[in-house]
């Protein structure tokens, strides 16, 4: 049997020739998809690891590696989307607050807008010289994820946002069958097949570390991963 191991490997260099077409048919338009409870009622620098700047990076990522994170907790039950990407932010060496973001998001108590979330990051990323893309690839399909997950982090140095169902996630206790919600990864074990995210939902949230093939299940279904790639 081919380890997820080889897998990543074989898939990356792969992501990593289209990587150009890819950013640039990304930038000739996305296809909005909406999220009516990303960071719904209820459910919903700490930059860099061993550097907040991603400096040479080498093609192939390191077995694990997980970012030196600062963990940020929703500041209300609907805040999940403006809590995670103030968190993803200060990976790129971005400070803004929850509130400024969910101004910039037009979040309401009903949620937050994918299409909305994506377009304020790469209001912060393209200077950067980096882009934002929601990919759905990730899900029910553990061996992208893990790709797209240690290129992210173990290669850019950088924490992506995830969305997911909260019931779906094993540490979630909330009664109900769950919102849409976001959380973001910031570690990873290639051999182990586990990744590592912080949850900003207060009472069961903080840090969590899960199988890709359960993580990969719990995505929500219009959506699924922002995931980053330099311009």
């Amino acid at each position: 049997m081919v380890s997820i191991r080889t897998l990543v490997g074989v898939a990356l260099a792969v992501a990593l020739v289209a990587g150009g077409a890819a950013v640039a048919a990304t930038q000739r338009g996305r296809a909005p998809r909406n999220s009516h409870a990303a960071t719904v009622s209820s459910p919903p620098p700490g930059a860099g690891g061993s550097s907040s700047v991603a400096t040479s990076p080498s093609p192939t990522p390191v077995d694990a590696y997980r970012l030196k994170l600062k963990g940020q907790y929703q500041q209300t039950s609907y805040y999940c989307e403006p809590a995670s990407a103030a968190m993803s932010l200060a990976t790129f060496g971005v400070k803004v607050d929850q509130n400024t973001l969910a101004r910039k998001m037009k979040t309401r108590s009903t949620g937050t807008k994918i299409s909305d979330v994506e377009t304020v990051m790469d209001s912060y990323l393209y200077k950067r010289h980096y882009n934002d893309t929601v990919v759905g690839d990730v899900f029910d399909a553990p061996e992208i994820l893990m790709t797209k997950v240690s290129y992210d982090v173990g290669i850019l140095r950088r924490a992506p946002i995830l969305q997911v169902w909260s019931k779906r996630l094993p540490w979630d206790r909330r009664a109900g069958k769950g919102e849409e919600h976001a959380i973001v990864a910031y570690g990873y074990q290639i051999s182990k097949g586990t990744i590592t995210v912080f949850d900003p939902w207060g009472p069961t949230g903080g840090t969590h570390t899960i199988s890709a093939k359960a993580l990969a299940t719990s995505f929500a279904d219009r959506a699924a991963m922002h995931y980053f790639e330099r311009l």
